[in-house]
Protein backbone atom coordinates (compact mmCIF):
# COMPACT_ATOMS: atom_id res chain seq x y z
CA UNK A 1 0.00 0.00 0.00
CA UNK A 2 1.63 3.65 -0.90
CA UNK A 3 -0.17 6.64 0.84
CA UNK A 4 -0.68 9.62 -1.95
CA UNK A 5 1.92 11.75 0.11
CA UNK A 6 4.53 9.49 -1.11
CA UNK A 7 2.90 9.44 -4.57
CA UNK A 8 3.13 12.86 -4.74
CA UNK A 9 6.73 13.08 -3.58
CA UNK A 10 7.79 10.55 -6.36
CA UNK A 11 6.12 12.52 -9.26
CA UNK A 12 6.90 16.12 -8.26
CA UNK A 13 2.72 16.81 -7.50
CA UNK A 14 0.64 18.34 -5.20
CA UNK A 15 -2.32 16.02 -3.35
CA UNK A 16 -5.88 17.69 -3.46
CA UNK A 17 -7.76 15.58 -0.88
CA UNK A 18 -6.80 12.88 1.47
CA UNK A 19 -2.55 13.44 1.35
CA UNK A 20 -2.85 9.73 3.50
CA UNK A 21 -5.39 7.64 1.52
CA UNK A 22 -3.89 4.43 0.77
CA UNK A 23 -3.79 2.67 -2.61
CA UNK A 24 -2.53 -1.09 -3.59
CA UNK A 25 -2.55 -0.97 -7.83
CA UNK A 26 -2.88 1.58 -11.12
CA UNK A 27 -6.00 0.69 -12.92
CA UNK A 28 -7.92 2.67 -15.94
CA UNK A 29 -10.52 5.08 -15.77
CA UNK A 30 -12.87 2.59 -15.78
CA UNK A 31 -11.77 -0.32 -13.51
CA UNK A 32 -10.24 1.90 -10.96
CA UNK A 33 -11.35 1.13 -7.39
CA UNK A 34 -11.20 3.07 -3.88
CA UNK A 35 -7.46 1.37 -3.52
CA UNK A 36 -6.17 1.94 -6.71
CA UNK A 37 -5.08 4.96 -8.45
CA UNK A 38 -5.76 6.00 -11.82
CA UNK A 39 -4.96 8.89 -14.54
CA UNK A 40 -6.54 11.26 -16.85
CA UNK A 41 -4.32 12.25 -19.76
CA UNK A 42 -6.69 11.70 -22.42
CA UNK A 43 -9.91 14.31 -23.72
CA UNK A 44 -11.90 11.44 -24.98
CA UNK A 45 -11.98 9.88 -21.67
CA UNK A 46 -13.70 12.46 -20.09
CA UNK A 47 -16.63 10.68 -20.00
CA UNK A 48 -15.72 8.24 -17.62
CA UNK A 49 -14.73 10.77 -14.81
CA UNK A 50 -18.00 11.29 -13.79
CA UNK A 51 -18.25 7.51 -12.75
CA UNK A 52 -15.37 6.77 -11.64
CA UNK A 53 -14.53 5.72 -8.18
CA UNK A 54 -10.48 5.85 -7.74
CA UNK A 55 -8.57 6.42 -4.77
CA UNK A 56 -7.26 8.84 -6.91
CA UNK A 57 -6.80 10.33 -10.33
CA UNK A 58 -3.05 11.78 -11.58
CA UNK A 59 -4.84 14.77 -13.17
CA UNK A 60 -3.00 17.91 -14.63
CA UNK A 61 -3.96 21.42 -13.13
CA UNK A 62 -6.43 22.45 -16.31
CA UNK A 63 -8.71 19.66 -15.20
CA UNK A 64 -8.49 19.11 -11.82
CA UNK A 65 -11.93 20.41 -11.27
CA UNK A 66 -13.37 17.49 -13.24
CA UNK A 67 -12.88 15.49 -10.46
CA UNK A 68 -14.05 15.84 -7.23
CA UNK A 69 -12.25 12.84 -5.71
CA UNK A 70 -8.32 12.84 -4.10
CA UNK A 71 -6.48 14.28 -6.76
CA UNK A 72 -2.93 14.29 -7.40
CA UNK A 73 -1.86 17.40 -9.49
CA UNK A 74 0.81 16.97 -11.67
CA UNK A 75 2.12 18.83 -14.93
CA UNK A 76 2.04 15.90 -17.02
CA UNK A 77 -0.06 12.32 -15.72
CA UNK A 78 0.86 10.13 -18.37
CA UNK A 79 4.42 10.82 -17.06
CA UNK A 80 3.41 10.46 -13.89
CA UNK A 81 1.94 7.47 -13.85
CA UNK A 82 4.96 5.62 -15.71
CA UNK A 83 7.06 6.79 -13.09
CA UNK A 84 4.92 5.81 -10.49
CA UNK A 85 4.16 2.11 -12.15
CA UNK A 86 7.51 1.34 -10.26
CA UNK A 87 5.62 1.64 -6.85
CA UNK A 88 3.30 -1.16 -7.33
CA UNK A 89 5.88 -3.54 -9.13
CA UNK A 90 5.85 -7.21 -8.36
CA UNK A 91 8.95 -7.89 -5.60
CA UNK A 92 10.89 -10.24 -7.77
CA UNK A 93 11.33 -13.89 -5.68
CA UNK A 94 11.87 -12.06 -2.70
CA UNK A 95 12.72 -15.22 -0.55
CA UNK A 96 14.86 -16.86 -3.09
CA UNK A 97 18.35 -17.44 -2.11
CA UNK A 98 21.08 -15.22 -3.95
CA UNK A 99 22.23 -18.67 -6.30
CA UNK A 100 20.37 -21.46 -6.83
CA UNK A 101 21.98 -24.32 -6.31
CA UNK A 102 21.36 -25.65 -9.50
CA UNK A 103 23.21 -23.14 -11.18
CA UNK A 104 26.78 -23.56 -12.50
CA UNK A 105 29.03 -20.60 -11.45
CA UNK A 106 32.67 -20.43 -12.60
CA UNK A 107 35.68 -20.27 -10.21
CA UNK A 108 36.56 -17.43 -11.93
CA UNK A 109 33.65 -15.36 -12.50
CA UNK A 110 33.25 -12.12 -10.10
CA UNK A 111 29.81 -11.81 -8.25
CA UNK A 112 28.66 -9.09 -5.95
CA UNK A 113 27.25 -10.50 -2.47
CA UNK A 114 23.90 -9.22 -3.55
CA UNK A 115 23.57 -10.47 -6.98
CA UNK A 116 20.92 -13.28 -7.43
CA UNK A 117 20.83 -16.24 -9.68
CA UNK A 118 18.18 -18.43 -10.82
CA UNK A 119 17.27 -21.96 -11.59
CA UNK A 120 20.13 -23.55 -14.08
CA UNK A 121 21.36 -20.81 -15.40
CA UNK A 122 25.36 -21.02 -16.78
CA UNK A 123 27.86 -18.19 -15.40
CA UNK A 124 31.12 -18.54 -17.42
CA UNK A 125 34.97 -17.54 -16.77
CA UNK A 126 35.63 -14.19 -16.17
CA UNK A 127 32.19 -12.91 -15.88
CA UNK A 128 31.40 -9.86 -13.52
CA UNK A 129 28.03 -9.01 -12.00
CA UNK A 130 27.60 -6.12 -10.05
CA UNK A 131 25.70 -4.88 -7.18
CA UNK A 132 22.16 -5.69 -7.42
CA UNK A 133 22.13 -7.82 -10.66
CA UNK A 134 19.29 -10.21 -10.85
CA UNK A 135 19.45 -13.22 -13.13
CA UNK A 136 16.79 -15.44 -13.95
CA UNK A 137 16.21 -19.35 -14.51
CA UNK A 138 18.36 -20.93 -17.48
CA UNK A 139 20.06 -17.56 -18.36
CA UNK A 140 23.36 -18.22 -20.25
CA UNK A 141 26.03 -15.91 -20.03
CA UNK A 142 29.08 -16.62 -21.63
CA UNK A 143 33.17 -15.83 -20.80
CA UNK A 144 33.92 -12.60 -20.10
CA UNK A 145 30.80 -10.65 -19.79
CA UNK A 146 30.58 -7.50 -17.73
CA UNK A 147 26.86 -6.94 -15.95
CA UNK A 148 26.88 -3.65 -13.94
CA UNK A 149 24.19 -2.13 -11.41
CA UNK A 150 20.88 -3.29 -10.54
CA UNK A 151 20.36 -4.85 -14.10
CA UNK A 152 17.87 -7.55 -14.67
CA UNK A 153 18.54 -10.25 -16.87
CA UNK A 154 14.96 -12.37 -17.53
CA UNK A 155 14.36 -16.31 -17.94
CA UNK A 156 16.49 -17.93 -20.81
CA UNK A 157 18.81 -14.90 -22.20
CA UNK A 158 21.75 -15.84 -23.78
CA UNK A 159 24.41 -12.88 -23.26
CA UNK A 160 27.29 -14.62 -24.99
CA UNK A 161 31.27 -13.59 -24.71
CA UNK A 162 32.80 -10.66 -24.14
CA UNK A 163 29.20 -8.39 -24.10
CA UNK A 164 29.03 -5.75 -21.88
CA UNK A 165 25.50 -4.51 -20.03
CA UNK A 166 25.43 -1.25 -18.45
CA UNK A 167 23.67 -0.35 -15.09
CA UNK A 168 19.77 -0.52 -14.24
CA UNK A 169 19.30 -2.33 -17.42
CA UNK A 170 16.25 -4.87 -17.85
CA UNK A 171 16.57 -7.39 -20.37
CA UNK A 172 13.29 -9.54 -20.71
CA UNK A 173 12.82 -13.56 -21.61
CA UNK A 174 14.45 -14.87 -24.91
CA UNK A 175 16.52 -12.26 -26.12
CA UNK A 176 20.17 -12.90 -27.48
CA UNK A 177 22.95 -10.89 -27.06
CA UNK A 178 25.91 -11.44 -28.76
CA UNK A 179 25.20 -13.88 -31.71
CA UNK A 180 27.61 -14.02 -34.79
CA UNK A 181 26.56 -11.19 -37.60
CA UNK A 182 25.83 -12.40 -40.50
CA UNK A 183 28.81 -11.80 -42.32
CA UNK A 184 29.90 -13.82 -45.35
CA UNK A 185 32.90 -13.51 -48.35
CA UNK A 186 31.87 -15.05 -51.79
CA UNK A 187 34.40 -17.78 -53.25
CA UNK A 188 33.36 -19.15 -56.78
CA UNK A 189 30.14 -21.20 -56.34
CA UNK A 190 30.16 -21.37 -51.84
CA UNK A 191 30.41 -18.77 -49.39
CA UNK A 192 32.90 -18.03 -46.85
CA UNK A 193 32.38 -16.95 -43.41
CA UNK A 194 33.43 -14.22 -42.03
CA UNK A 195 34.33 -14.74 -38.39
CA UNK A 196 32.79 -12.12 -36.32
CA UNK A 197 35.77 -10.23 -33.75
CA UNK A 198 33.71 -7.69 -32.25
CA UNK A 199 31.27 -7.80 -29.18
CA UNK A 200 27.85 -5.93 -28.04
CA UNK A 201 28.05 -2.69 -25.65
CA UNK A 202 24.72 -1.68 -23.94
CA UNK A 203 24.71 1.61 -22.21
CA UNK A 204 22.96 2.38 -19.03
CA UNK A 205 19.11 2.78 -18.81
CA UNK A 206 18.46 -0.18 -21.41
CA UNK A 207 15.11 -1.85 -22.31
CA UNK A 208 15.58 -4.76 -24.11
CA UNK A 209 11.78 -6.61 -25.03
CA UNK A 210 11.35 -10.50 -25.42
CA UNK A 211 13.05 -12.69 -28.14
CA UNK A 212 14.85 -9.65 -29.66
CA UNK A 213 18.61 -10.02 -30.77
CA UNK A 214 21.30 -8.06 -31.45
CA UNK A 215 24.51 -9.07 -32.80
CA UNK A 216 27.98 -8.63 -32.15
CA UNK A 217 30.20 -6.82 -34.18
CA UNK A 218 32.90 -8.21 -36.95
CA UNK A 219 35.73 -6.38 -35.96
CA UNK A 220 34.18 -3.59 -33.86
CA UNK A 221 31.19 -3.85 -31.56
CA UNK A 222 27.50 -3.15 -32.16
CA UNK A 223 26.49 -0.73 -29.66
CA UNK A 224 23.29 0.53 -27.86
CA UNK A 225 23.98 3.95 -26.42
CA UNK A 226 22.26 4.85 -22.92
CA UNK A 227 18.90 5.14 -22.35
CA UNK A 228 17.42 2.99 -25.67
CA UNK A 229 14.41 1.17 -25.37
CA UNK A 230 13.59 -1.77 -27.59
CA UNK A 231 10.19 -3.45 -27.77
CA UNK A 232 9.93 -7.07 -28.94
CA UNK A 233 11.84 -9.06 -31.49
CA UNK A 234 13.60 -6.44 -32.96
CA UNK A 235 16.92 -7.66 -34.93
CA UNK A 236 19.49 -5.47 -34.52
CA UNK A 237 22.52 -6.11 -37.10
CA UNK A 238 26.09 -6.68 -37.04
CA UNK A 239 28.33 -3.29 -36.09
CA UNK A 240 25.49 -1.36 -36.05
CA UNK A 241 25.06 1.80 -33.77
CA UNK A 242 21.51 2.71 -32.33
CA UNK A 243 22.03 6.38 -30.04
CA UNK A 244 20.97 7.58 -26.87
CA UNK A 245 17.00 7.51 -25.81
CA UNK A 246 16.15 6.14 -29.54
CA UNK A 247 13.39 3.97 -29.07
CA UNK A 248 12.39 1.44 -31.50
CA UNK A 249 8.73 -0.63 -31.34
CA UNK A 250 8.54 -4.26 -32.58
CA UNK A 251 9.48 -6.01 -35.33
CA UNK A 252 11.34 -3.78 -36.53
CA UNK A 253 15.21 -4.42 -38.36
CA UNK A 254 17.98 -2.75 -38.86
CA UNK A 255 20.93 -4.16 -41.32
CA UNK A 256 24.61 -4.04 -40.44
CA UNK A 257 27.00 -0.96 -40.21
CA UNK A 258 24.10 1.72 -39.48
CA UNK A 259 24.24 4.59 -37.29
CA UNK A 260 20.83 5.28 -35.66
CA UNK A 261 20.74 8.58 -34.11
CA UNK A 262 20.21 10.12 -30.91
CA UNK A 263 15.83 10.54 -29.87
CA UNK A 264 14.71 8.73 -33.08
CA UNK A 265 11.37 6.91 -33.01
CA UNK A 266 11.13 3.99 -35.30
CA UNK A 267 7.80 2.57 -35.86
CA UNK A 268 6.82 -1.44 -36.14
CA UNK A 269 7.95 -3.12 -38.32
CA UNK A 270 10.42 -0.60 -40.71
CA UNK A 271 13.38 -2.46 -42.16
CA UNK A 272 16.51 -0.24 -42.52
CA UNK A 273 19.07 -1.26 -44.74
CA UNK A 274 22.93 -1.71 -44.08
CA UNK A 275 25.47 0.96 -44.18
CA UNK A 276 22.75 3.97 -43.64
CA UNK A 277 23.20 7.03 -41.40
CA UNK A 278 20.34 8.63 -39.91
CA UNK A 279 20.68 11.78 -38.30
CA UNK A 280 19.07 12.87 -34.41
CA UNK A 281 15.57 13.30 -33.71
CA UNK A 282 13.99 11.19 -37.07
CA UNK A 283 10.91 9.76 -36.34
CA UNK A 284 9.93 6.97 -39.06
CA UNK A 285 6.12 5.90 -39.08
CA UNK A 286 5.18 1.83 -38.64
CA UNK A 287 6.12 -0.75 -42.34
CA UNK A 288 8.42 1.79 -43.34
CA UNK A 289 11.41 1.24 -45.17
CA UNK A 290 14.71 3.14 -45.45
CA UNK A 291 17.16 2.40 -47.98
CA UNK A 292 19.17 6.11 -48.32
CA UNK A 293 20.69 8.40 -45.78
CA UNK A 294 18.64 10.87 -43.50
CA UNK A 295 20.09 13.58 -43.08
CA UNK A 296 17.37 15.89 -41.92
CA UNK A 297 15.54 16.12 -38.45
CA UNK A 298 11.68 15.38 -39.29
CA UNK A 299 9.19 12.42 -39.50
CA UNK A 300 9.12 9.98 -42.26
CA UNK A 301 6.75 7.04 -43.91
CA UNK A 302 7.23 4.52 -46.87
CA UNK A 303 3.72 2.83 -46.17
CA UNK A 304 0.96 2.73 -47.72
CA UNK A 305 -2.13 2.62 -45.28
CA UNK A 306 -4.63 -0.46 -45.65
CA UNK A 307 -7.63 0.62 -48.03
CA UNK A 308 -10.87 -1.61 -49.31
CA UNK A 309 -8.96 -3.97 -51.62
CA UNK A 310 -11.11 -2.96 -55.30
CA UNK A 311 -9.54 0.27 -54.43
CA UNK A 312 -6.49 -1.26 -53.84
CA UNK A 313 -6.69 -3.01 -57.16
CA UNK A 314 -7.48 0.00 -58.90
CA UNK A 315 -4.33 1.67 -57.90
CA UNK A 316 -1.54 -1.17 -58.38
CA UNK A 317 -2.83 -0.86 -62.22
CA UNK A 318 -1.80 2.68 -61.85
CA UNK A 319 1.07 1.84 -60.15
CA UNK A 320 2.14 -0.69 -62.18
CA UNK A 321 1.57 1.80 -65.60
CA UNK A 322 4.05 5.10 -63.71
CA UNK A 323 6.90 4.37 -65.67
CA UNK A 324 5.15 4.45 -69.36
CA UNK A 325 3.13 7.39 -68.23
CA UNK A 326 5.97 9.18 -67.38
CA UNK A 327 7.70 8.57 -71.10
CA UNK A 328 4.68 9.54 -72.62
CA UNK A 329 4.64 13.26 -70.27
CA UNK A 330 8.00 13.64 -71.46
CA UNK A 331 7.44 13.55 -74.81
CA UNK A 332 4.40 15.81 -74.65
CA UNK A 333 6.29 18.56 -72.66
CA UNK A 334 9.61 18.12 -74.93
CA UNK A 335 8.23 20.55 -77.74
CA UNK A 336 7.90 23.39 -75.28
CA UNK A 337 11.21 22.29 -74.21
CA UNK A 338 12.88 23.11 -77.10
CA UNK A 339 10.62 26.21 -77.87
Amino acid sequence: MVELSRIAEVVNGVVLGDSKHRVDSIKSLEKATDRSITFFSDPKLKRHLSSCTAGAVLISPENADLYSGNRVVVADPYLAYARISRLFRPARNPNRQNVDPSARVADTASLDESVVIGKFSTIDDQVQLAKGVLIGNCVNIGPGVVIEQDSVIEDQVVIQAGCRIGKRCHISSGVVIGASGFGYAPSADRWEKIEQLGAVSIGDDVDIGANTTIDRGALENTIIENGVKLDNQIQIAHNVCVGENTIMAGCSAVAGSTRIGKRCKIGGRVAILGHLEIVDDVTILANSMVSNNIGETGEYASMITVQPVKQWRKNLAIIRQLDKLMRRMNRLEKPDHDQ
